[in-house]
């Protein structure tokens, strides 16, 4: 988990947030619920390698967005400029004349990793 822990925040870093004190309580229930998640879904007793990046994407992903549901500011602001961003295997391409909040919705969207295929790493259950 402190691996996990440890990549989330140079996600978040990345993405220009910059993380509170009280984040590090939702951080981990996050990790521990998605990590719980992904475990189930694909019959593991613990998470793999591969998948601790798809649960740093998806818990970077909830955290942001819970903050701006709750009205928040992020603090997050994406260039005027900015075509695309690409964000360790996320690529976001941005449609012409997107504002800042546009911007963060599609990166964050594509962060949640909705799509994504478990089949690759589930094993038998019997």
């Amino acid at each position: 988990m402190e691996d996990i822990l440890k990549n989330i925040k140079i996600e978040l870093k990345i993405l220009g947030y910059k993380l509170q004190e009280d984040d590090n309580n939702t951080l981990e229930y996050l990790i521990n619920k998605h990590t719980s998640q992904i475990v189930h879904i694909c019959g593991l007793k613990e998470i793999q390698e591969p998948l601790s990046y798809v649960v740093v994407d998806k818990v970077c992903a909830e955290l942001l967005k819970n903050k701006i549901a709750l009205g928040e500011d992020i603090g997050i602001a994406i260039g005027s400029n900015a075509k695309n961003i690409k964000i360790g295997d996320v690529t976001v391409d941005f449609p012409a004349n997107s504002s800042n909040d546009e911007k963060i919705s599609l990166i964050l969207e594509k962060l949640e990793k909705k799509d994504f295929d478990y089949s690759p790493y589930a094993k038998m259950r019997w």
